[in-house]
């Protein structure tokens, strides 16, 4: 959009109603006329569009639909072509990786899950790999792919295309990840934090949330903020690093080594909330539990999923270890809520879409906040940030085809 004129921007402002409008209707189809009553544009201005897209393929005449005021010739439908062009998106985890293709109307087609590899530059890797593999599958998949977003841990720096405090993924540093996609995938590609993409995807799933915080708690802990309908990033890309939020009164990393690869202490010298509530945390604390002579009826090496349904059922070590996550995590919360007040808060990840943990942080939040959020687990599970990678996808592909279009338009004509 650099470099265009006012009216050549209200011009690109205006294609993309129409084309937002089009789209958005599909499979039903919609008239020009409708189109025109939608957006308030002038019924030339949508018809010079619309024989673009159509002229470029991407939408095409559908059925006729019923004649105005139900006399006369039927109105003309068009329908969006959803298959004209395919996105890549990707979800690049500390263990697994998702990897899928999706049409312009945001719909997966393809989809895989692989472990992630040892560092981020082979993780990238596999990425494209495994995009490349399910693009053959498709009939003429990679003529037709035309952009791709991929999530990763850590803070990405969009300025410099540089990732910092990924811990638990270690080779970030020096390896500028949006250039490399860009260029072994051969289009435009978007690089955005796992968490914020897993927000922009709870954001799509569910209608009429308003503002609202999707907090992730698995091997690391990381907090996506959606303020007004959009996605917050902050000033420097690193707005809801939650797992690096200290908590009072513990020093090291609250039962293990604060030096140990993946503590967050070890960049801060004191606890964080992620030495207490993550994954990993929570299996370090219940074997020390058990270890220092709480009662348990499952070895020291127990699984969250197991601690939590053993802390429901009243064992004593896993019950210690649910209350130490919780309450580190209503004490965020309480945080988060006082300087962003969310109205709902989506919890995913292994740690965080478990029922009992859920309960146990609402039951810590009594008495802390006179209007606690709502809390939800996500519905999305671990596909949260490879959906919201496929949103940001769609929503990059469809400014890319506003402006082609207009600019097809403009050799041709004014467009008002």
């Amino acid at each position: 959009m650099h470099g265009r004129s006012d009216s050549s921007l209200l011009r690109l402002i205006n294609s993309r109603k129409i084309v937002d409008v089009v789209l958005d209707v599909a499979p039903e189809g919609i008239s020009r006329a409708d189109v025109a009553r939608a957006t308030g544009l002038s019924k030339p201005t949508v018809s010079t569009l619309v024989g673009e897209l159509e002229g470029a393929g991407l939408v095409r005449m559908a059925d006729a639909g019923s004649p105005s005021g139900g006399i006369g010739r039927p109105a003309a439908l068009y329908e969006l072509v959803p298959d004209s062009s395919l996105v890549v998106a990707a979800d690049i985890g500390a263990t697994k990786i998702i990897v899928g293709v999706a049409d312009l109307l945001g719909r997966p087609v393809a989809e895989e899950m692989l472990p992630t590899p040892p560092d981020a530059s082979a993780a990238a890797d596999a990425v494209v790999e495994t995009a490349q593999r399910l693009l053959e599958g498709i009939a003429g998949g990679s003529s037709r792919l035309r952009a791709a977003c991929v999530g990763v841990p850590g803070v990405y720096r969009s300025a410099d295309d540089s990732v910092e405090m990924a811990l638990n993924l270690p080779g970030f540093e020096g390896f500028a990840i949006r250039a490399h996609l860009t260029d072994r995938l051969g289009v435009p590609t978007q690089v955005d934090n796992d968490v914020n993409l897993a927000a922009v995807g709870e954001a799509g799933a569910g209608a009429d949330r308003g503002d609202f915080a999707a907090v992730s708690i698995g091997t690391g802990i990381g907090t996506g903020l959606i303020i007004g309908g959009e996605l917050y990033r902050g000033g420097t890309g690193a707005a809801g690093e939650l797992g690096s939020l200290i908590l009072p009164g513990l020093h090291g990393s609250a039962g293990g080594d604060p030096t140990a690869a993946g503590h967050r202490s070890a960049l801060v010298g004191r606890a964080t909330l992620e030495d207490v509530a993550s994954a990993p945390a929570i299996r370090r604390i219940f074997g020390g539990a058990v270890g220092n002579g709480r009662c348990s009826a499952l070895a020291a090496g127990a699984e969250v999923a197991d601690i939590f349904a053993a802390a429901a059922a009243g064992d004593e070590a896993a019950g210690y270890t649910l209350a130490q996550a919780a309450s580190a995590m209503a004490y965020a919360v309480t945080h988060l809520c006082l300087i962003n007040d969310p109205a709902l808060i989506v919890f995913g990840g292994g740690v965080g879409t478990n029922p009992v943990f859920v309960d146990a942080v609402a039951g810590e939040l009594d008495g802390l906040l006179a209007r606690p959020p709502e809390l939800a687990a996500s519905e999305l599970g671990r596909r949260a940030t490879f959906l919201g990678a496929v949103s940001l996808a769609v929503s990059s592909l469809r400014d890319s085809l506003v402006e082609q279009t207009l600019d097809g338009a403009g050799q041709r004509g004014a467009i008002r």
